[in-house]
């Protein structure tokens, strides 16, 4: 890790101590489903009789909503086999929402301490909102989460900003005091965009080359880094 990397997460306690606002993206951020969303997207390719793929391939094209997804992998801009490729990935993916998923380590802590200091915590996701809903509350979390939203719950995604902005006025929140965690430059760019301090973490799906360009205020490998 390069020297920037290591002050980033150096001083991100005392930086973000006094937030009362927490914005978590969820997969590559607080789950790790890469496996149940490969194994969504090949029902569908199979459906459609094109041959499976590999996970690490899938999972290239994750973080953009399930349309991107299924356009990613099909890597066609035919709308009717898009739209009937999401059709059948929300089919099975629906019916199995985390058979394989689990949070990441540090997860259900650092959740945990943000609802003992009641700080106001929210899930803000380009997954479906009722999928991602339903992930919590399997995953035992949905208890420590104020908020959810999905990339149906507003007009826009990430990396736009409207629904960083829906989440701070549905939570009475003001973009000083909140900040935005996740493994993409679509998180990055959203929380950006609504004034919101930004929290890249390593581990998740997101690739470090279309990230760090962007600059986010913080970034850290593990999120335990987060708090502690």
């Amino acid at each position: 890790m390069d020297r920037q990397s290591v002050r980033k997460i150096s001083g991100i306690q005392a930086e973000i101590k006094n937030k009362d606002t927490f914005l978590f993206d969820l997969d590559g951020t607080l789950i790790n489903s890469s496996k149940d969303i490969a194994v969504a997207v090949n029902y569908a390719l199979k459906k459609l009789g094109f041959p499976a793929l590999e996970e690490k391939e899938i999972i290239k094209h994750v973080g953009y909503g399930g349309k991107k997804l299924i356009e990613g992998v099909l890597k066609t801009d035919d709308n009717e086999l898009i739209e009937e490729g999401v059709r059948l990935f929300r089919e099975y993916y629906f019916s199995n929402p985390a058979v394989y998923t689990t949070l990441y380590p540090y997860v259900y802590e650092t959740l945990e301490l943000l609802k003992k200091e009641k700080k106001k915590v929210a899930v803000v996701t380009n997954k479906y909102q009722d999928i991602s809903e339903q992930i919590l509350k399997k995953l035992n979390i949905v208890h420590l989460i104020d908020l959810i939203v999905g990339g149906d719950t507003t007009p826009s995604k990430k990396p736009e900003r409207e629904p960083v902005m829906f989440a701070l006025k549905n939570l009475n929140s003001n973009p000083e005091n909140a900040v935005m965690i996740g493994d993409s430059e679509a998180d990055v760019q959203a929380g950006r965009s609504a004034g919101v301090k930004t929290v890249f973490v390593t581990y998740g799906f997101g690739k470090e080359d279309k990230v760090l360009p962007l600059k986010p205020d913080f970034i850290i490998n593990s999120m335990r880094q987060l708090l502690w």
